[in-house]
């Protein structure tokens, strides 16, 4: 399939707030793309990319793909997942550490699944840049002024972006306020 990236603009969806609103020719005629400005930055988040360009592309290209199977989840997915449930109960732990630092041994096992988080996130990272270039040997996005208009935008977001970024972390830590 050969896209060409026709329209950009950022918009206030409603429901979704900002998105990149990402107009495509394509092969089967003008596509319109919605894309949130709030799923980079999960993305980034998910799987600790700094670059919000790098999961543009992954975006752009990743609902391209062959769908998956009902019921079964990418392997970068999969692994995103494990690091965030870790991270999860990582925070959590920590919290609880705070109310009593001198549990030194629980201490050392947290700098280890903080580790293991990087690790994971590392992993679930080159396993979603193998599923992205696997797609691109039969999706090809024109590497033209279209493209590098969304790019510029997204570039230009790059502060925004980080910001919901952390409104995500924000979210996850606030998830994990529980009274006793």
């Amino acid at each position: 399939m050969d896209i060409t990236i026709i329209g950009v603009e950022i918009t206030d969806e409603n429901g979704l707030g900002p998105c990149y609103r990402i107009t495509q020719h394509t092969d089967h005629g003008v596509e319109l793309y919605i894309l949130p400005r709030s799923a980079i930055a999960a993305d980034m988040e998910l799987y600790n990319v700094d670059d919000p360009v790098q999961v543009l592309d992954w975006r752009l290209h990743g609902y391209r793909g062959t769908p998956q199977p009902p019921g079964a989840i990418a392997p970068s997915l999969t692994k995103a997942a494990q690091a965030q449930d870790l991270q999860i109960i990582t925070a959590y732990d920590r919290a609880r550490l705070a109310a009593d630092p001198t549990a030194t041994d629980a201490a050392d096992d947290l700098d280890q699944a903080e580790a293991d988080i990087t690790a994971f996130k590392a992993e679930a990272c080159q396993l979603r840049d193998a599923e992205i270039t696997a797609i691109k040997t039969s999706v090809h996005i024109a590497d033209d002024d279209g493209l590098a208009a969304l790019r510029a935008l997204v570039s230009g977001d790059a502060t925004a972006i980080h910001t919901d970024r952390e409104h995500y972390c924000e979210q996850i830590a606030q998830s994990l306020l529980i009274t006793d």
